[in-house]
């Protein structure tokens, strides 16, 4: 049996890699006219008449890649409609680096570990949309998420 220091380092490790690679996730897609596309004051194409009107986060839409727009929105309805308003790209990269510090201290006891696990919980259920904000799948990509999410950790 491991140590419970090597427990808590090993999940450690799982949280990081949890909040540093975005996995899609599998969101229905909302069925959506096509008399409803719009330009919206970002120059993006958007379907403000029924997406727009559903979000209910107030998530920072100019972090996410033009030709992704409408799917993310459409993915954020879902994911609000099960999990409630979402925080944005920073604000969960933030939250998961703290509480990735907080996991990596190797005095907190059994009970600080289980509440932490709590939080983390709770933090994940925010966070659903920053999954689905970029896929990752080539290293151009992956550079640039890693450097976006140096610079969220860099802001106040």
């Amino acid at each position: 049996m491991l140590p419970n220091i090597k427990f808590k380092q090993l999940t450690s490790i799982l949280i990081t890699l949890f909040f540093a690679i975005s996995c899609k996730n599998d969101v229905k897609n909302i069925s959506i006219e096509d008399d409803l596309i719009v330009q919206d004051s970002l120059g993006i194409i958007a379907k403000n008449d029924s997406i727009d009107s559903i979000i209910i986060s107030e998530y920072d839409m100019s972090d996410i890649d033009k030709k992704d727009i409408i799917e993310f929105k459409e993915n954020l309805a879902h994911i609000e409609e099960e999990f409630g308003a979402q925080w944005d790209f920073c604000r969960c990269v933030k939250k998961g680096d703290s509480i990735n510090g907080a996991f990596m201290d190797e005095h907190i006891s059994d009970s600080q570990f289980v509440m932490l696990e709590k939080r983390l919980d709770q933090i994940d259920e925010k966070c659903k949309a920053f999954r689905v904000q970029n896929p990752n799948i080539t290293p151009d990509e992956r550079a640039a998420h890693k450097e976006k999410v140096r610079l969220c950790l860099e802001r106040n």
